[in-house]
């Protein structure tokens, strides 16, 4: 199985998977950080959390039991199965949420852990920049993979504000954590009632904070060779439905109860790889160039 998630030329949204299989493939490498940061994002989230289950659970119960007799009752629920099925759909709620918030905390806190570990895999692949390479030769590499560094006095293709390859794109430019931070929670709270609506809500949920997700995927590798935000705009337009298939997957995994801590790290470790298959391949080298054949 490890040995069939480390071949390349994966689909993108097996890349997630597969920066789990090198984990447990190398724990040696990367336990040790992870397991201190995972401690600190408990430690944090709990602070929520525990409060969320002991005050909204029951709160939620009531809502959902008033929201079920306005809509299929004129009455109290009589049966065990709808009192069984309120009783449910207020766990699953809760689980959702708890999910929910201890991703967008730990996205905040664990932040230069996963940048330690991006490099470590670029490290493994002999993809990191050398430390003597100036600042000037990596612009040309990047020019010569992702186009010019400007548009010479044209402006770039615009997008309507909060559409979905705005929001992925801000997320690929912004190297300031704080600015994508506060807008990601806006929307995170403004989009975490959809998860009361079955099945559909929570997917929708999940593609909206995939967004993210896969915007900030090869960000790391833009920052360290260079890219400037004209030429990563560029990468996500040509490449945009890529990014939001591995933030997909990624932001599910992360969203398990529990194990999402642990892929919340391998998920980056996941990103890398993908970035340095595709380094390989030279569509992210010098010699790329904007025909490059179409990636997977």
């Amino acid at each position: 199985m490890l040995n069939v998630l480390r071949e390349r030329r994966l689909p993108t949204a097996a890349y997630p998977i597969r920066g789990f299989a090198h984990f447990l493939h190398h724990p040696q490498r990367h336990a040790g950080p992870i397991f201190l940061s995972i401690v600190k994002v408990i430690a944090t989230s709990s602070v929520v959390v525990i409060p969320l289950y002991r005050y909204g659970f029951g709160f939620q119960h009531t809502l959902l039991e008033r929201a079920y007799k306005a809509f299929f009752s004129s009455h109290t629920p009589h049966t065990s199965m709808d009192s069984l099925l309120i009783k449910v759909s207020s766990l699953v709620l809760c689980l959702v949420e708890t999910s929910a918030i201890t991703l967008q905390i730990g996205n905040h806190f664990i932040g230069n852990i996963r940048a330690r570990l991006f490099d470590s895999v670029l490290n493994e692949r002999n993809g990191l920049p050398h430390q003597d390479e100036s600042e000037a030769n990596l612009a040309l590499i990047s020019a010569k993979v992702a186009g010019p560094a400007s548009q010479d006095g044209s402006t770039a293709s615009k997008y309507h504000f909060l559409s979905p390859r705005y929001l992925m794109i801000l997320s690929a430019q912004q190297d300031d954590d704080w600015s994508i931070f506060f807008l990601r929670s806006a929307l995170f709270v403004l989009t975490l009632p959809l998860n009361v609506v079955p099945v559909v809500g929570p997917l929708c949920f999940i593609s909206i904070q995939a967004l993210f997700r896969g915007g900030v995927a090869h960000k790391r590798y833009f920052q360290l060779y260079k890219w400037t935000p004209e030429q990563r705009q560029r990468r996500i337009e040509a490449y945009f439905w890529q990014y939001q298939r591995f933030g997909l997957v990624a932001t599910a995994l992360e969203m398990l109860p529990f194990v999402g801590y642990l892929f919340m790290y391998t998920n980056q470790v996941g990103a890398a790889l993908w970035a340095m298959d595709l380094h390989d391949r030279k569509l992210l080298e010098p010699s790329a160039s904007a025909s490059s054949p179409k990636q997977d």
